[in-house]
């Protein structure tokens, strides 16, 4: 019997090793998270992007974090007013990349970047998609997809920290590479509005 007993702690021991060493299906860095539209419903908390950029300590995800779950402050839908920079409507991953910053003058490296996902992944991707394209004029986006002059915005999204770039967000984050806390995002995007007033 005490052997019988070793036997199955051993195995219990060993299964969740072995679960460890499988490899992450994702399609794309923690792309179930950044799809996801189960969050759309919770009351969003304003805030604004000095406030991201100087008091949301990073995560420690990495690159190596693929599959990695929503924790703590992700779990969360934030409210921002913020001026549109920069929009790249072409992303490899369908995404819309949208650089924001508090104000149109703030130098662009201290941005953040919310990510609108493609229309395939829900109709509230779809909903604000049109609603930033009914107030910035793509089809005027410089090459770079730079927006002259800025144009305000109110966005509602769920926080999400890309840790992909981490130690190395200087070069791929977009312009938004002021610190590790910028690569705090709002992603998905749920909702897009005209700014307040």
């Amino acid at each position: 019997m005490a052997r019988l007993v070793i036997v199955a702690v051993s195995w219990l021991l060993l299964v969740p090793a072995a679960g460890r060493g499988q490899a992450c299906a994702e399609p794309h860095y923690r792309w179930s998270e950044k799809v996801d539209t189960t969050l759309q419903t919770r009351s969003p908390t304003p805030v604004d992007i000095l406030e991201i950029l100087t008091g949301w300590a990073p995560l420690s995800f990495t690159s190596k974090d693929g599959c990695a779950l929503r924790v703590g402050r992700e779990d969360s839908v934030f409210v921002l007013v913020s001026w549109v920079r920069r929009i790249r409507l072409h992303e490899a991953d369908g995404d819309w990349h949208i650089e924001l910053t508090d104000a149109p003058a703030t130098p662009v490296n201290s941005c953040i970047i919310a990510e609108i996902p493609a229309e395939r992944y829900g109709v509230v991707y779809s909903q604000a998609r049109a609603a930033l394209a009914a107030l910035v004029d793509t089809t005027q986006l410089s090459p770079r997809g730079d927006l002259v002059p800025p144009v305000q915005v109110q966005i509602t999204g769920a926080a999400f920290f890309d840790g992909f770039h981490q130690q190395r967000q200087a070069s791929q984050h977009g312009r938004c590479n002021s610190s590790s806390r910028a690569l705090w995002e709002l992603h998905p995007v749920y909702g897009v509005r005209a700014a307040p007033g």
